[in-house]
């Protein structure tokens, strides 16, 4: 048997789409537009589930504060940060206290790009994450 045929040779060409509207559906983003515009974003926002959870999993000790507040941090420090920014992607820092670590700072990714249709949207997420 020839394995020497790559998949093309066999499918053809073939591409694979996955639309920010089918992340958000699947959960893989959240849309936080709503409380976005409240901190000032004229754009479509939405964070990572790694971010959604980081922001949730909030520590017994820190039991006074809530998602929203933590989410509202979250988006306030990246509208300064975007105010300061020269480019469409950048990290910032925001103080949030996380279960298992003692870093009271922890930094984070926006990236202004273009939406399903070419719109500008931005995505917040942990540093690791495209």
């Amino acid at each position: 048997m020839d394995n020497s045929n790559s998949l093309t040779e066999i499918f053809g060409d073939y591409i694979i789409t996955y639309t920010r509207a089918e992340a958000i559906t699947d959960g893989v983003l959240i849309d936080v537009t709503e409380t976005a515009k409240e901190a000032g974003f004229k754009y479509p926002v939405a964070i990572t589930t790694a971010l959604h959870s980081m922001i949730a999993d909030i520590p017994k000790k820190y039991d006074y504060q809530d998602y929203n507040g933590r989410l509202w941090d979250v988006l306030w420090m990246a509208m300064l940060a975007a105010r300061q920014s020269k480019s469409n992607q950048f990290n910032y820092q925001v103080i949030m206290n996380i279960i298992g670590t003692n870093k009271k700072y922890q930094t984070l990714k926006a990236i202004c790009s273009g939406g399903d249709n070419g719109e500008p949207v931005i995505t917040i997420m942990l540093p690791n994450e495209d």
